[in-house]
C-alpha cells in the first residue's frame, strides 16, 4: 500500500511537470529561436553529465545513496530479510523475473538498466552532434518532436507494467526513454530560444526517471505478491 501511494504521487508530479512544459510550448514560443553556441554547450554539458551518472547507476544502482548514507554500513540492519534466493541482474533468480534480465556471455544484466545505459550512450553522441549545429527548422517541427518525446515517456510507463513482456522490446523502450529526454530538451530550447527551459527539462527528466523506477518497484511487488512461492523478495 505504501509503494502504491508513492507511485501515485510520482505519477501525479510527472503529469504536472509534463503539463507545465506543454504550457511553455503553447505560451512561450519564440519565433526567432536565437540560441548561441554557448547556450547549446551549457545545456549539452549538463545533459551529458546527467547521462554519464545514469550509466553508472544502471550498472551500480544506489551508489549515490550509499555514498551519502555510508554511515548506515557501520550499523547492523535489522530489517534485512532472510531468503533462499539470490539476485542476478538486480532481480531475484526466479522464473517470474526471467524476462526482466538479459544474459550476455556469462553475465546477467537487468534488461531495463541495460536499455537505459544504451539510451544514455546514444543520447550523448546525439548531443555532441547537436551542440555545434544551428538548426533552422520551424517551431512546428520542434513541437512535433517534443510531443513525440512525451509520447515515448508515456509508452515506457505503460510497458513497465506489462507482465509477459518481451525482453528486447523492454530494452528498446528503455533506450528510447532517455532519447525522449534528449528530444524534449532540444525541442524546448529550440522553440523558446532560452536555455533555462532546457535546464528545467533536464531536472524534470530526473523526476520521470524516478517515476519509472517507482513503477518498476511496484510492478515487482505485484509479481511477488501474486506468486505462490514463499521467498517474497519484494
Amino acid at each position: 500500500m505504501k509503494q502504491r501511494s508513492l507511485v501515485v504521487q510520482y505519477v501525479i508530479f510527472s503529469i504536472v511537470s509534463t503539463l507545465l512544459l506543454l504550457s511553455i510550448i503553447v505560451f512561450n514560443i519564440s519565433n526567432k529561436n536565437i540560441l548561441t553556441l554557448n547556450d547549446r554547450l551549457i545545456i549539452g554539458i549538463f545533459f551529458i553529465i546527467s547521462c554519464l551518472i545514469g550509466i553508472t547507476l544502471a550498472f551500480y544502482p544506489g551508489w549515490i545513496r550509499r555514498l551519502i548514507k555510508n554511515q548506515s554500513k557501520k550499523q547492523p540492519n535489522k530489517n534485512i530479510k532472510k531468503t533462499n534466493r539470490k539476485r542476478i541482474g538486480h532481480h531475484p533468480d526466479c522464473d517470474k523475473f526471467r524476462s526482466h534480465t538479459i544474459k550476455i556471455k556469462d553475465r546477467v544484466y537487468c534488461a531495463g538498466c541495460f536499455g537505459l545505459a544504451i539510451g544514455c550512450l546514444i543520447s550523448i553522441i546525439l548531443m555532441l552532434i547537436y551542440i555545434p549545429l544551428s538548426l533552422s527548422f520551424s517551431s512546428d517541427i520542434f513541437k512535433i518532436f517534443t510531443m513525440l518525446g512525451f509520447f515515448i515517456i508515456g509508452f515506457v510507463f505503460f510497458e513497465i507494467m506489462i507482465n509477459n513482456r518481451n525482453t528486447l522490446i523492454h530494452i528498446l523502450s528503455n533506450s528510447l526513454f532517455v532519447i525522449a529526454f534528449l528530444i524534449i530538451v532540444i525541442g524546448l530550447i529550440e522553440i523558446t530560444g532560452d536555455k533555462i527551459f532546457g535546464i528545467i527539462s533536464i531536472i524534470f527528466s530526473f523526476l520521470w526517471l524516478d517515476t519509472r523506477i517507482q513503477l518498476s518497484k511496484w510492478h515487482h511487488g505485484i509479481i511477488c505478491k501474486n506468486c505462490n512461492k514463499s521467498c517474497k523478495m519484494y
